[in-house]
């Protein structure tokens, strides 16, 4: 069978190798010069940054993104991390001795005092989810399946909250509520949007120390990690996997449309008129843009077509790269920074929505890719990742016009963290929203993928022309690096029969 397949990110690449696997010929075609879209490395004079602080999840041994690369013979180097948090008046950064895996809950508990009993609770909440996230990996009996249902239970009334509901079931003070949704900060979403219990599967406590061991009893943990080397040697691995296996990947290439004949894919028309015939499409990055521009929404059903309109991708991402000629990390405990500057999130979401850039004043990363990467920088050298979200378009101005002003401003609010930046740095490259337009071949930016909210249908997999699917960051798995791979994975399962 003939697959072609519409953009190298990792939707793209893992549907491909999955499908080179079984003996599939594999066709990819993609804009850029590189594998991986947004996981690709940015080089500039000598320094080559991470479009992002990609901290993996699920890639531990035995955990899902782990077990799909090992499906594929692909083993790639990781080293367990962490990241910091400081929040406009006290901050969550680990300590020097390792103060046990709940000493994030005993500081809160010293902060605020007030408190102590919803802390309490809350972490009680929490053992029961590792209690489950244990049961989830052990071989699947009918006394694990009963254990498993009988403690699910206990999560019954959690079911309907989202985020802000329940965070204040536990907590009474807005600054620890905060501390535990600011993530959804970067997925531009409101607490109000989102699942409740999300606020424990993007708070494992494992995510702030990395010390904190991975299985404890008949609790699972987890972990995160880096890619030694920069996660641009995870799409390199897939697309070596794929020419390995007999598939080819056209760089510098731009598809203009899916042809469609009697309601099925019949392959794809190239920029330069060629036109590609295949058994199988495979279209990758914004759905709304694939859908009206590749494929026509006339061959939709209504119902697709609703999804299209109603779903809310994720906003843009403002980034300063910065090449320096000291060690970050000797200020720093984390690699990773979280900078909050306020606590306001629902107001934080409506201003971006509204093309209100905040600046910064809202929050901020701060990323060392050269801490796992050292040969990102010159000998001597590092590389330092400013980064915030931000409105694909601003209410006032343009981001050619603006971005020089907003990258002095962010490197201000990093000298908070890392003294005398401004003075250590060699070179400096501005990443704004319409460069990743352009990047991501996208007519919005979005970065990141879609807005987690909950009762929200995104497109689907499997579209109503027969022999065309739809993967990627916009797609019915959502965002990151592990759903991104395992909802390709999901899809050529879907697709092979």
């Amino acid at each position: 069978m003939q697959v072609a397949i519409i953009g190298a990110g990792l939707g793209g690449l893992t549907f491909g190798a999955f499908a080179a696997k079984e003996g599939h010929q594999v066709h990819i075609f993609d804009k850029n010069l590189a594998p991986g879209g947004v996981a690709a490395l940015l080089d500039h004079e000598g320094y080559r940054f991470e479009q992002g602080p990609l901290l993996i999840g699920d890639m531990l041994p035995g955990e899902s993104l782990y077990e799909l690369l090992k499906e594929l013979g692909i083993e790639l180097e990781t080293q367990r991390a962490d990241r910091d948090i400081v929040m406009p008046d006290y901050d969550m950064v680990k300590p020097v001795e390792f103060g046990g895996k709940y000493w994030r809950r005993e500081k809160l508990k010293k902060l605020f005092p007030e408190d102590a009993e919803g802390i309490d609770e809350y972490y009680r909440v929490y053992d029961h989810v590792m209690h489950l996230r244990w049961l989830s990996r052990q071989p699947q009996t009918l006394g694990i399946k009963i254990r498993t249902a009988l403690a699910m239970l206990k999560l019954r009334k959690f079911a309907s909250m989202n985020a802000d509901e329940f965070t204040k079931h536990f907590f009474k003070s807005e600054k620890i509520c905060t501390l535990f949704t600011g993530i959804f900060a970067d997925f531009c979403a409101d607490p109000k949007e989102v699942q409740g219990l999300g606020v424990i599967f993007m708070n494992f406590e494992s995510a702030f120390d990395m010390r904190i061991p991975v299985e404890e009893g008949q609790h699972y943990y987890g972990g995160y990690v880096y890619f030694t080397g920069g996660c641009q040697k995870l799409p390199e691995a897939l697309a070596a996997y794929i020419e390995e296996h007999g598939g080819s990947i056209t760089y510098g290439t731009v598809v203009d449309k899916v042809l469609i004949e009697n309601g099925t894919a019949k392959g794809i028309l190239l920029s330069d008129g060629t036109q590609v015939a295949a058994d199988m499409v495979v279209g990758c990055g914004a759905g709304k843009d694939f859908f009206e521009n590749c494929v026509g929404l006339e061959h939709l059903s209504e119902e697709y077509r609703k999804i299209l309109t109603s779903y809310r991708p994720m906003e843009a991402v403002f980034m300063v790269h910065l090449g320096v000629d000291y060690d970050p990390m000797e200020y720093l405990r984390s690699p990773l920074t979280y900078c909050y500057g306020m606590y306001d999130l629902s107001s934080a979401t409506e201003k971006l929505r509204n093309h209100v850039y905040h600046g910064g004043d809202d929050g901020y990363l701060i990323y060392v890719p050269s801490h796992h990467a050292p040969d990102f920088a010159p000998e001597g050298k590092h590389c330092v990742t400013i980064y915030t979200v931000c409105p694909d378009t601003l209410s006032e101005g343009d981001w050619e016009d603006v971005k020089e002003r907003y990258a002095d401003r962010l490197v201000t609010l990093a000298e908070a963290h890392l003294p005398e930046l401004r003075r250590h740095t060699v070179t400096r490259k501005i990443m704004t929203a319409a460069d990743y337009r352009q990047y991501t071949h996208m007519k919005k930016s979005s970065f990141g993928g879609v807005v987690p909210i909950m009762g929200q249908k995104n497109p689907p997999h499997k579209t109503d022309v027969k022999g065309l699917y739809f993967v990627g960051q916009q797609s019915e798995n959502g965002g990151g690096v592990g759903a991104v791979m395992l909802g390709a994975k999901t899809a050529w399962e879907k697709a092979k029969k």
